[in-house]
């Protein structure tokens, strides 16, 4: 699982997303709290998914006591457990205004998931030791036992969880054995000791007699020449434990970059290196494509990927295996040559079994020589394999359906202007997305298949390739031990008959396990192929079908207007940024205190574009913080001082904690993205209005809400 460049095995820690909340369906999951075997069955429907229900009864977890005790023994399920937390600590999310039981997208996050793991091979060995277990979910595994070494590396792990985030705000340390590699899924709630808010109270102390204590009130009412016989002080705030994820884990993307640094190092000093699992990789740290790669990467690409280095580690097992058996055979020849004596008894006996291996290596010559001309039949070119493993056939032919479904809905007496253009808003929804949907899977799935395809089709040629090899060397070996017995049978007197006994029997067994490994090797070779080509087909179904709809001159129409639209908003996005950028360089170029408002909502439709751009929701404040940091990295400070870009900065970033960037706003950039709206500058108001973002007009100010 994290086996990195050079095959050095290394932890690995995986930190999610803050959370607001979750639910209790949620909170089950890593408990799996009701989960029996038809919740098992049903949750492996996802092929990214490898849930063992005969492991079930190795799972546990780490109370708070420091105790591990089986899985879901906690009789307080984890989402009350973590409400009862911060009940504990005061803390009260934000509620939504419209609606009085939902809590509002701008409350701060209160929880954050945590799930620490490493090589594969590492912590099996750790949970399993020498046992024999199925990954592959074909056979139980109701026999295996759990080993000491993966309680004491979760304990050790604990410790060190508790040490960082203290034990009270552990509300979760599940440690699962029923997947592919054993793991630990830890929640946690940020918690930071923080002043109490308000001002401190000020009180004046006589500078002779310090048992003289007045308020500010008091003071202000004494006569000018007394009030200097008193001192100024401040009582300084006391300090309470709160949550903060901004304390614990950062402020911006760079200092929760830092904390993530700062962990790994952490977690290998104290844990990784008494088991054997070097520092894990800073994502952060890796260059952006294969950063993109891991962070996207499913859970069946990183399975296939294990299955490969799995198949790689047997052959050189298998390798080495085979060279001790040549060494064994070079001594056994040894021997026999100590026998010389006993050997010119049996000469045409021998003679006559050396016949009989020839015909039988050149019979396997023949087999081999097939094979390779099989293996380079096998060269599969790359773009056969780019095809999406979803089925996005269903998602052509729902399309399909929805359509005819619209076509054929009868024209009415009147109205017929308004309902053709009801029918055509209709089909351009269908279109748009069932664009969306084959976009996410060309773009996800593109990837994953070609890596899988690739992944099975090496391991299968190398298992070809290495027996192949193994072959040729014994052929080798067998020829030179001919040519050996020859001169033997000239000088030899006479021959020990066990022996021959034994060195046939031992090569007969070898001749028969490399046919039947051919055999194995052949078969899942064509496999591969198999599967490909099955793949291929059904992308080729789904463009079939889509090729159909768009011969329909009013859906072609309507599909072409869509992709002007999307290229159009590439440009009006691009121009946002551009716009944005120069309103904050001439700022820090002018005299002005703030934004005027036209350049004001230049920058806060920078913002939301940088946003769009960078894949980041403007609509949520730590998100939209994040975008407006990027948009100052793209302006110039040339010729500009320190303290003016300090000052046009921070103004920059005090306009974007004053925006409110609405949900609706949101969906009508998105539905002008499908071609059924226009985009407009200014708000979801027009062109030339300076508008709020709740579409309100806007007297003064930056042009926000």
């Amino acid at each position: 699982m994290s086996k990195a460049k050079n095959n050095i095995p290394r932890a690995a820690i995986h930190v999610g997303a803050p959370a607001k909340s979750f639910s209790a369906a949620e909170g089950y999951e890593p408990e799996r709290r009701g989960w029996d075997e038809n919740t098992y069955r049903q949750k492996n429907q996802d092929t990214n998914n490898h849930y063992d229900f005969s492991r079930k009864h190795l799972n546990f977890e780490i109370n708070g006591k420091g105790e591990i005790v089986p899985l879901g023994s906690n009789p307080v399920p984890l989402h009350e457990r973590l409400q009862k937390r911060l009940d504990e600590l005061g803390f009260k999310p934000y509620m939504d205004k419209n609606n009085p039981l939902g809590i509002s997208d701008n409350s701060p996050n209160c929880t954050v998931g945590i799930i620490v793991s490493g090589d594969h091979d590492v912590l099996t060995r750790l949970a399993f030791g020498d046992q024999d277990v199925d990954f592959t979910l074909q056979k139980c595994n109701a026999h295996v036992e759990l080993k000491q070494g993966i309680r004491d590396w979760a304990l050790d792990t604990y410790r060190w969880a508790c040490d960082r985030w203290g034990a009270e705000n552990i509300i979760g340390f599940d440690v699962h054995l029923d997947e592919t590699t054993p793991h630990i899924q830890i929640q946690t709630i940020p918690v930071a000791k923080t002043r109490t808010r308000g001002h401190a109270s000020v009180k004046y102390v006589h500078k002779d007699d310090k048992s003289k204590v007045i308020s500010y009130k008091e003071w202000k009412k004494l006569p000018e020449e007394i009030r200097s016989n008193f001192i100024r002080t401040e009582a300084e705030r006391r300090e309470k434990e709160s949550v903060s994820y901004a304390s614990v884990w950062g402020k911006d993307k760079y200092a929760v970059g830092n904390t993530y640094k700062q962990m790994h190092t952490d977690y290998y000093n104290k844990v990784g290196h008494k088991y054997g699992l070097e520092r894990g990789d800073d994502i952060a740290m890796l260059p952006g494509e294969e950063r993109r790669e891991r962070v996207h990467k499913s859970k069946a690409v990183l399975e296939a990927e294990r299955q490969a280095k799995d198949a790689i580690a047997r052959n050189q097992m298998e390798n080495e295996r085979l060279e001790g058996q040549k060494e064994k055979m070079a001594g056994e020849v040894q021997d026999i040559k100590k026998q010389k004596e006993s050997l010119e008894e049996q000469n045409d006996k021998l003679a006559g079994e050396i016949q009989n291996k020839e015909y039988r290596k050149e019979k396997l010559e023949g087999n081999i020589s097939q094979l390779e001309n099989y293996a380079a039949a096998l060269d599969i070119k790359e773009e056969d394999l780019i095809v999406p493993t979803l089925k996005t056939d269903p998602l052509v032919k729902d399309a399909w359906d929805a359509i005819k479904e619209e076509l054929g809905k009868p024209i009415p007496a009147f109205g017929q202007k308004e309902w053709r253009e009801e029918r055509r808003k209709a089909i351009k929804g269908i279109l748009t997305n069932m664009q969306t949907a084959l976009m996410q899977a060309k773009d996800v799935q593109k990837q994953d298949i070609l890596k899988l395809g690739k992944a099975l089709y090496n391991k299968a040629m190398q298992n070809v390739r290495a027996i192949i090899e193994q072959n040729k060397q014994l052929q080798k070996e067998n020829g030179r031990l001919t040519e050996e017995n020859d001169i033997l049978r000239k000088r030899i007197a006479s021959m020990d008959e066990n022996a021959i006994t034994r060195l046939r029997e031992k090569k007969d067994a070898e001749i028969k396990e490399l046919q039947e490994r051919l055999g194995k090797a052949e078969s899942e070779a064509v496999r591969s192929g198999n599967k490909a080509y099955s793949e291929h087909q059904r992308a080729e179904n789904a463009e079939k079908k889509l090729r159909e709809m768009l011969d329909i001159p009013e859906i072609k129409e309507i599909w072409e207007s869509i992709q002007r639209n999307k290229e159009d908003f590439s440009k009006q996005i691009d121009k946002w940024i551009e716009d944005g950028v120069a309103a904050i360089r001439d700022y820090a170029d002018g005299k002005d205190n703030d934004f005027q408002p036209e350049a004001g909502n230049a920058v806060a439709w920078g913002i939301i574009a940088e946003a769009l751009e960078c894949g980041l929701d403007p609509t949520d404040e730590k998100q939209r913080r994040m975008a407006t940091a990027y948009l100052l990295e793209k302006v110039s400070w040339t010729g500009i001082t320190d303290s003016k870009a300090n000052l046009t900065a921070l103004r920059t970033r005090q306009l974007c904690d004053a925006m409110t960037v609405s949900k609706d706003l949101m969906a009508n950039l998105l539905l002008a993205v499908g071609g059924r709206g226009g985009i407009s500058s200014g708000g979801v108001g027009s062109n030339g209005e300076l508008t709020n973002w709740d579409g309100t007009k806007k007297k003064t100010g930056w042009g926000i809400g």
